[in-house]
């Protein structure tokens, strides 16, 4: 072969070769990372039990069937959680239970009158279900003064997930049915040991906290808790919401302040004594801070470095750091949000006019996907393994 022959030919091999291996390098396998489900009004009223499969890029697609339940229940409060195989809504009344299918789908198994076990006025406001996902607790919340709040328990079993209740516990008056279980959070904070549980509120501008112990057969056993609040010369801290990381051996308790009246809204860390159940804090009015969206509910990653706060001035993410002082990361993600929820491939879900998605590191955040919904009101996510 002639040099100028020889030279074009290694040319062509070059070039093709410039186009083909990046295009080869940018090739991205999509799995499945968590699946979603959300109850949704329509107008009507009509609630519907909603599903999604979110995959690895952030993107949600429909589950086939979905919806896959709906109600003509005008109830003020929804809430959906889960545990291993299953999903538990609660509608002020009755809890009911649903199998997951191995492709997502939702079926219904059984359900409870769960408010049949609380005091007359009032109602199932928000359940809640412990780390071994054997034991659910339900807020029987007060609508009038007349009648006190409870927290019942009951134990999950059997192969069509029903419930069975076991007694209930006394909870502090926080002035309201909207109080209990921290200013609308979804769940109780249980330690990792499942021996103890918390949940942290304001009752009339004072500190109001809850602590119980959990005995064998799930049942609680309330105990007085007082953990110290950090001073402010400006006025006093009240306590608007809570979050567990469960990823040490001694856990620690993100818990949002309020300073009273009129703000801001700071985030403290609390160490829980496994043993003892206390709680103590290095947090102070100066390493605690502030956040750009004011009072809300939060959620600590699975891998507990990572805190969101959602509430209807927007969403928000912090650097979590054991015991150490909370430190801020993310500008304000959205203007309106709530019930946030990450699953175990760093994406945080949130509702906000639908759901919203974002994926988030310790070091990198952007916004994947979102999927519009008429009026989303319960937000539950179910990680791949």
């Amino acid at each position: 072969m002639k040099p100028s022959v020889k030279f074009a030919a290694l040319l062509i091999v070059t070039l093709c070769a410039a186009v083909t291996f990046p295009h080869l390098a940018s090739a991205q396998t999509v799995t499945l990372n968590a699946y979603v489900y959300v109850i949704n009004r329509l107008n009507g009223p009509i609630n519907e039990l909603d599903g999604f499969s979110a995959d690895s890029t952030g993107a949600l697609t429909a589950l086939p069937g979905s919806p896959f339940w709906t109600s003509t229940t005008a109830s003020q409060f929804w809430t959906l959680v889960h545990s291993p195989g299953w999903v538990f809504l609660s509608d002020e009344v009755k809890i009911y239970s649903f199998s997951i299918a191995p492709n997502g789908a939702l079926i219904l198994k059984s359900s409870i009158n769960a408010q049949q076990f609380s005091p007359a006025g009032t109602v199932i406001s928000r359940i809640s279900i412990n780390r071994s996902g054997d034991t659910l607790y339900a807020a029987a919340t007060e609508q009038s003064a007349a009648t006190g709040n409870k927290i019942l328990t009951f134990h999950r079993g059997g192969p069509n997930g029903g419930l069975t209740y076991l007694g209930s516990t006394d909870y502090p008056d926080r002035n309201g049915f909207s109080d209990i279980f921290g200013d609308a959070s979804s769940r109780l904070d249980t330690l990792p040991q499942n021996n103890y549980l918390y949940n942290a509120g304001c009752d009339n501008g004072n500190a109001s906290w809850f602590a119980a112990q959990i005995n064998s057969d799930g049942t609680l056993g309330s105990f007085p808790i007082n953990p110290t609040i950090p001073s402010n010369p400006n006025g006093n801290y009240c306590p608007f919401a809570s979050a567990m990381d469960s990823t040490t051996i001694s856990p620690h308790l993100a818990v949002g302040l309020f300073l009273e009246p009129s703000g801001p809204a700071q985030l403290a860390v609390y160490t829980a004594d496994t043993v003892s159940g206390n709680l103590t804090t290095t947090s102070t009015a100066q390493n605690m801070p502030t956040t750009a969206v004011g009072d809300g509910v939060m959620s600590i990653s699975p891998t507990g470095n990572l805190l969101a706060i959602a509430s209807g001035r927007g969403l928000q993410v912090f650097h979590f750091n054991g015991g150490n002082p909370i430190t801020p990361y993310t500008k304000r993600l959205a203007w309106s949000a709530s019930h946030p929820a990450w699953d175990k491939h760093n994406h945080l879900y949130a509702l906000e006019g639908g759901v919203r998605v974002w994926r988030i590191t310790p070091n990198f955040w952007k916004a994947t996907a979102r999927y519009p919904l008429s009026n989303p009101v319960a937000l539950t996510v179910v990680s791949s393994k």
